[in-house]
């Protein structure tokens, strides 16, 4: 019984020391808000509370993100990632993986940015997510564009133009017929 009121007292303060990041983020005092998160996160963490610890982690990682310490965002964000695997949330696990793709391309680690791309388009097939599945192709299609593949590139591109097409978005469609164009004109002259 002691060691329950314990625990919900430590439960009480990491979720006081959240609320405390929070309101200090929405006031654009990022180091304070970063301070309050990782305390909070040790909480979490000792308790063994994984969820409150992944949504902590996407915190973290943001800020650092913010604060263009993309290492750091990074080592947050695949902490958060490994958690959302682990209780087979896709939509987060894809979420996740979005913010790492793009914490990869601030660093113009291109390559590194595949296996995730990859991930998000095997979730957005799985979940019956066309949207997604169309923006993963094109972040593909861009990795390789970058990597001097230009096929493998086009693939990518023709596939997600496909799946907008399918779904009737005009702007998509448009913006990817125009940049195939652009690349069968390059590869002609």
């Amino acid at each position: 019984m002691e060691e329950e009121v314990k625990e919900l007292e430590q439960l009480k303060e990491a979720f006081h020391l959240a609320e405390k990041a929070h309101t200090a983020w929405l006031k654009g005092n990022t180091l304070d808000a970063l301070a309050y998160y990782e305390e909070a996160l040790e909480i979490f963490k000792d308790l063994g509370r994984l969820k409150e610890m992944a949504n902590i982690l996407e915190k973290i990682g943001d800020i650092y993100h913010l604060r263009q310490k993309f290492d750091q965002a990074l080592k947050a964000y695949k902490a958060c990632l490994d958690i959302c695997e682990n209780f087979e949330d896709e939509i987060s696990t894809s979420i996740i993986a979005e913010k790492i793709v793009f914490a990869y391309k601030e660093q113009g680690a291109y390559e590194k940015m595949l296996p995730y791309l990859y991930r998000i388009l095997e979730i957005a097939e799985r979940c019956k997510d066309p949207h997604r599945a169309g923006r993963a192709l094109v972040g593909i299609g861009d990795v390789y564009l970058r990597l001097g593949k230009k096929d493998t590139a086009k693939e990518a591109y023709s596939l997600a133009l496909k799946i907008f097409k399918g779904m009737g978005a005009i702007e998509q469609t448009k913006l990817l017929e125009e940049h195939l164009r652009s690349l069968e004109e390059d590869a002609s002259s």
